[in-house]
C-alpha cells in the first residue's frame, strides 16, 4: 500500500490529480497504513488532511469527512485566510453551525462540491494536498458523491486523495457499487492489503519459538490484528475465533471496565469524555479508574476530547454480547444525556446522535420528533439523499407516535418533502414510491391542490424513468385543477405542462406554462415565473413561432439574471441556445451556452444542467466546424460525470465528429459509451453513427436496415442530421444494393422528408439539401444553391458535401472547368476541417477525372495521359503504391481479386516493370499521386 501511496503523491505533487483506494478485511491494518502514509506525506511536505466516515445506525454521518476537514481547516489557517484563498467559501462553512449562527438556507450540493473542489485546488496550488479518508465502508451517500467530483477535478491539481474502506461487503451494501465505479477510473489504483506470511507474522509478533509462530500464522491466516491477539493470549489456549479472543481481552478487565466497555459500544464509534460519563452509572472516580483500565488494556484509544475502540470489531464483538433489553437501556441513558445537554457533541453531530439513541431505545415519540429535526440538518448540509432517508424513517415512526404527540407538519406533508429531497438526490424509483403512498392517503375531494401537485410530479418521474403513464398523470392533475386557485394553481400548471409538451399535448402544455407565467408574475413568485416562461418558450418553439420564442426566452433570462436566480438563468440559457441553434445562429448559441456554463459553474450545477448547455455549445461548435473546440468542450463536460440522456449527447458528439474525422476506433468506443449511458439505439444521431460504422465494416444490409426503421419513425426536427447521413449511403450503397432495399430506402427518405417541418432557415435548408438528393437532379446549378445555402448558414461539412455533389455533375455535364472549381473548394474545406473520408471522395473524383486540385497537379495528370492508364488502372495503381493489397484493393473497389490481379498485370507492363514494389516506386518517382 505505501508504494502504491508513494507513487501516487509523486504524480499529484507534478499536477496529475490520484486517488488510491486500500480494501482487506477487518483487522487487516489499514487504519494503522492509513496513519503511516499521513506521517510519511507530511514529512514529503504535502499538506494533509485527515478524516474518517463515521457509523450512525444504517446510515453513515452526512458529509462527516467534510465536516471534520473544515473544522480542521477553520483552526489551521483560519477562516479569515480561507476567505482570502476562496471568496466563495463562506458557502462551505455554513456546514458548521457555529460559522451559521443565522443558519441560512442551503446551497445546492453540486454548488458545496464544487466548493469543495475549488478550496482542495486552492491549497494544493500553495503546497500539495492529501486527503486521507478511512472506513469508506460506513460513508454516506453525498460523501460518496463527493469522492466521485473530487476525482474527476481538472488537471492540473495537486491533489492526493487515499481511502480505506472494509472488504467484504454484502452484495446489497451501497458502498459496493461506488467501489466498482471508483475503482475502473483511471486516476485511481485499487491496492488490496495481502495476509502477512509466515516470517512477517514471525516478525509482528517478535516471537522467539519458531513453533509458536507457525501456530500464530496457521490460526490467524496471515491477519495481522489476529495474530497480535492470539501472541497476547499466549499463556492460555487458542480461542477459537477472533471475536472470542477480542472478548477474552475485555472478559479479564474488571467489572467497572467491562460495564463501560459495554456503554462506549453503544455510543458508536467514537464518544466524547463528557458523553461517555453522563451515559453511565459511574461516580468520576470510578470512571477514570474504568477509563484506565481500558485504555492501558487497549480497549479504548483516547484522543483530545473522547474515546474510541483500538478496532471496529471489539466494538462490535462488544456489542454483540449486549441483551436486546440492555441495548435498549443505553441507548436510552445516552439520548436523555444528549437531551439534558446538547453542548456533549458537537453541533452539526446532535441531531442525528439523538435520533439515533431515542430510536434504539424504542421511543417512537421522541425518535419522530428528532429524526424530522436531523433530516433539517441534513436539509442544511445540502444531502438530500440522507434528508430522505431520515423522512422515510420519520413516516415509517408516524403511525407509532400518538396523535395527540406528532408534531403539527401533516404526513402528507412530509411525503412531499420527502419527494423533493429524493428529487434533488436523483432517485426517480424513490421518488415514485413516494407519491404513489402520498396519493394512496390523499383525499382529492378534500385536498385537490396537493393531490394535482403530486400527480404532476408523478408525471414528472415517470417520463423521467421512461415509464408509460406519464401523459396520463399529467392529464390527472390538470383534471383536478378547476377546484384550484392561485400559486397552488400555477405550480401544478408549470409541472404538467413539460409533461404534456413532451408526450404529443403540445397545444395543452403551451396554454399551461402561458398561465403558470401570469399567474406567478401576478403574485410576485419569481422564480416559477422564471420556470414557467422558459417552458412557454420551449413550448413556442416547438410549435413553430420561434421568433416569439425568443422573446420571452430572453424575457426569462433578464429576469433570473436581475433576480439572482442561477437555476433560472441556466435553464433559460440552455432552452435560448437551443432555439438559436434550431435557427441556424450558431454563433449565437455559442455566446449563450457560454454564458450559461459561467453561471452554471459558480452555482454548482455543471454535473446536471451544466452537462445539457455544454452540449448545445459543443453542437455549435461543431456546426460552425470548430471540431477541435467542440470535442473540448464535450469532455470538459464528461469529466464531471453526468449520467443518463446528457451523457450520452455529449458522447455521441464526440462519434460524430469522430466519424467525420474517419476516426473509426473513436468512433466506435464513443457510441458504446453512449450506449451504456442511456440505452438508447433508435435515437436519430446514434442511428446516424452507427449506420456510417456499418458502412465502414462493409455490412451495407446492416446499415440499410438501421436507416430504414429509424426513418419511418422519424418526425421529430432533430432527424433532420440523419436524414442528410442517409442520403449519403444510400448514394454510396447503390451500387451493392438490391433494386428493392434501394427503393425502400429512398421511399423512406421520401417520406420522412415530407414529415419533417422546415420553419427555420436551418430546417429549409436541410429540406433544400434533401430535395437535390432524392431528385438525383443533375443541374449544377441546384447543387451550387445548396451549397451557397450551407454557407450562408457557416456550416462548412456540410457545404463541402454539396460542393463535391456539384462538382460531380459538372464533371456528367462535361464542364470541367466548373467541376475543377467546385471540387477545389471542397477539397480545401474538407482538409481544412480534417475531414479525412470527404476530402479521399473528393480526391477520387478528381483523380478518376484527371482534375488537379491545385495548379501543381497538372503534370501528374499528364503523366498519367502519357502513360495510357486507364481510370480503373489509375485507381488501382494509386492503391499497390499505397501499399494495398489485391483482395484490400477489390474491396475498396468493389470487385474481385482476381479482375485487380488482371489490371496489375496491366499496369506493369505500361510502366515497364517487373513487380508491384517497383510500379509503386515508378508512381511516387513520377509524381503521380502528389495531389493525394
Amino acid at each position: 500500500m505505501l508504494d502504491a501511496v508513494e507513487g501516487a503523491a509523486r504524480d499529484a505533487r507534478g499536477g496529475e490529480p490520484r486517488a488510491v483506494l486500500v480494501t482487506g478485511p477487518p483487522g487487516m491494518g489499514k487504519t494503522r497504513l492509513l496513519d503511516k502514509a499521513a506521517a510519511d506525506l507530511g514529512t514529503a511536505g504535502m499538506r494533509v488532511l485527515r478524516a474518517a466516515c463515521v457509523e450512525l445506525g444504517t446510515e453513515g454521518l452526512p458529509l462527516a469527512p467534510v465536516i471534520t476537514v473544515l473544522r480542521r481547516l477553520v483552526d489551521d489557517p483560519g477562516p479569515d485566510a480561507l476567505r482570502r484563498l476562496l471568496p466563495g467559501v463562506d458557502g462551505l462553512l455554513r456546514l458548521l453551525p457555529e460559522q451559521d449562527p443565522e443558519q441560512q438556507g442551503p446551497d445546492p450540493q453540486a454548488r458545496l462540491f464544487d466548493l469543495f473542489t475549488a478550496l482542495l485546488r486552492e491549497l494544493g496550488a500553495q503546497r500539495p494536498v492529501a486527503l486521507l479518508i478511512d472506513d469508506l465502508q460506513w460513508a454516506d451517500r453525498s460523501t460518496r458523491d463527493l469522492l466521485e467530483v473530487l476525482v474527476r477535478v481538472p488537471r492540473p491539481a495537486p491533489l492526493l486523495f487515499v481511502v480505506t474502506c472494509r472488504s467484504g461487503l454484502e452484495r446489497a451494501h451501497p458502498v459496493r457499487a461506488f467501489l466498482a465505479r471508483w475503482a475502473r477510473l483511471d486516476r485511481v489504483s485499487r491496492t488490496t492489503l495481502k495476509p502477512l506470511s509466515r516470517t512477517e507474522t514471525a516478525e509482528l509478533v517478535a516471537a522467539a519459538d519458531a513453533a509458536f509462530a507457525d501456530r500464530v500464522y496457521r490460526r490467524s491466516g496471515g491477519n495481522p490484528l489476529y495474530a497480535r491477539e492470539l501472541a497476547r493470549a499466549s499463556g492460555g489456549p487458542m480461542p477459537d475465533s477472533l471475536r472470542d479472543l477480542l472478548l477474552a481481552r475485555v472478559h479479564g478487565l474488571g467489572p467497572r471496565a467491562q460495564r463501560l466497555a459495554e456503554v462506549a459500544a453503544v455510543g458508536g464509534s467514537r464518544v466524547p469524555h463528557g458523553l461517555l460519563a453522563a451515559a453511565s452509572d459511574l461516580d468520576e472516580p470510578a470512571l477514570l479508574d474504568a477509563l484506565r483500565e481500558l485504555t492501558e488494556a487497549r480497549v479504548l484509544t483516547a484522543d483530545d476530547d473522547g474515546y474510541a475502540f483500538e478496532h471496529a470489531l471489539i466494538r462490535e464483538a462488544v456489542a454483540g454480547e449486549l441483551l436486546p433489553a440492555e441495548r435498549v437501556r443505553l441507548h436510552r441513558a445516552f439520548a436523555e444525556a444528549l437531551r439534558s445537554d446538547p453542548a456533549l457533541v458537537a453541533p452539526d453531530r446532535y441531531a442525528a446522535e439523538i435520533a439515533f439513541h431515542w430510536h434504539g431505545a424504542g421511543r417512537a415519540t421522541e425518535a419522530l420528533a428528532a429524526t424530522l429535526e436531523a433530516a433539517r440538518v441534513a436539509e442544511r448540509l445540502s444531502a438530500p439523499a440522507e434528508q430522505a432517508q431520515l423522512l422515510v424513517r420519520a413516516l415509517d415512526l408516524w403511525d407509532a407516535v400518538p396523535e395527540a404527540e406528532r408534531p403539527d407538519t401533516g404526513r402528507l406533508t412530509l411525503f412531499e418533502t420527502a419527494v423533493g429531497a429524493a428529487s434533488w438526490a436523483g432517485e426517480p424509483l424513490q421518488v415514485l414510491d413516494l407519491i404513489d403512498r402520498a396519493l394512496a392517503e390523499a383525499d382529492r375531494v378534500r385536498e385537490p391542490a396537493r393531490v394535482a401537485r403530486l400527480l404532476a410530479h408523478r408525471g414528472i418521474a415517470l417520463h423521467g424513468l421512461g415509464r408509460d403513464g406519464a401523459l396520463t398523470a399529467a392529464e390527472e392533475a390538470c383534471a383536478l385543477l378547476p377546484a384550484v386557485t392561485g400559486l397552488a394553481r400555477a405550480r401544478v400548471l408549470d409541472l404538467a405542462a413539460a409533461v404534456l409538451m413532451l408526450h404529443g399535448a403540445a397545444g395543452r402544455g403551451r396554454a399551461a406554462a402561458d398561465e403558470a407565467a401570469r399567474i406567478a408574475a401576478e403574485h410576485g413568485e419569481t422564480a416559477l415565473e422564471i420556470n414557467a416562461r422558459t417552458t412557454l418558450g420551449w413550448a413556442l418553439s416547438g410549435a413553430g413561432e420561434h421568433d416569439e420564442a425568443l422573446r420571452v426566452l430572453e424575457r426569462a433570462w433578464g429576469l433570473a439574471r436581475d433576480h439572482d436566480e442561477p437555476v433560472g438563468a441556466v435553464r433559460a440559457c440552455l432552452n435560448l441556445a437551443e432555439v438559436r441553434n434550431a435557427l441556424g445562429r450558431h454563433r449565437e448559441a455559442c455566446e449563450v451556452a457560454r454564458e450559461g456554463l459561467a453561471t452554471a459553474r459558480g452555482a454548482g450545477l455543471d454535473r446536471t444542467l451544466g452537462a445539457l448547455l455544454a452540449f448545445r455549445l459543443a453542437s455549435a461548435l461543431a456546426a460552425t466546424g470548430a471540431w477541435d473546440e467542440a470535442d473540448a468542450a464535450a469532455r470538459s463536460a464528461l469529466e464531471r460525470d453526468p449520467q443518463g440522456r446528457p451523457a450520452a449527447d455529449l458522447h455521441l458528439l464526440l462519434a460524430e465528429t469522430a466519424v467525420a474525422r474517419g476516426h473509426w476506433d473513436a468512433a466506435r468506443a464513443e457510441a458504446d459509451a453512449a450506449r451504456r449511458q442511456s440505452g438508447a439505439t433508435a435515437d436519430p444521431r446514434a442511428v446516424a453513427v452507427n449506420a456510417a460504422l456499418a458502412v465502414r465494416d462493409a455490412r451495407h444490409d446492416h446499415a440499410s436496415e438501421l436507416l430504414v426503421d429509424a426513418l419511418a419513425a422519424s418526425g421529430d426536427p432533430s432527424a433532420w442530421p440523419m436524414l442528410l447521413t442517409a442520403a449519403r449511403i444510400a448514394a454510396h450503397l447503390r451500387p451493392v444494393a438490391t433494386e428493392e432495399r434501394h427503393a425502400r430506402l429512398t421511399a423512406e427518405l421520401r417520406a420522412a422528408r415530407d414529415r419533417l417541418p422546415a420553419d427555420t432557415p436551418l430546417r429549409a435548408q436541410y429540406a433544400a439539401h434533401m430535395a437535390a438528393a432524392i431528385a438525383d437532379t443533375d443541374l449544377v446549378e441546384t447543387w451550387t444553391e445548396v451549397a451557397d445555402g450551407w454557407e450562408r448558414l457557416e456550416r462548412p461539412y456540410e457545404m463541402a458535401h454539396a460542393r463535391l455533389s456539384a462538382g460531380e455533375r459538372a464533371l456528367a455535364a462535361g464542364d470541367r472547368e466548373r467541376a475543377a472549381d467546385c471540387l477545389r473548394r471542397a477539397a480545401e474545406t474538407a482538409g481544412r476541417l480534417g475531414a479525412e473520408p470527404l476530402l479521399e471522395e473528393i480526391r477520387v473524383l478528381a483523380r478518376n477525372a484527371r482534375l488537379p486540385l491545385d495548379p501543381d497537379a497538372s503534370t501528374a495528370g499528364d503523366a498519367l495521359e502519357r502513360l495510357g492508364l486507364t481510370e480503373r488502372e489509375t485507381e488501382v495503381l494509386r492503391l499497390v503504391a499505397a501499399g494495398c493489397t489485391n483482395r484490400e484493393i477489390g474491396e475498396r473497389l468493389f470487385i474481385s481479386a482476381k479482375t485487380v490481379s488482371v489490371h496489375v498485370s496491366g499496369i506493369l507492363a505500361k510502366l515497364g516493370v517487373g513487380g508491384r514494389g517497383a510500379a509503386a516506386a515508378a508512381a511516387h518517382r513520377l509524381r503521380l499521386f502528389d495531389d493525394a
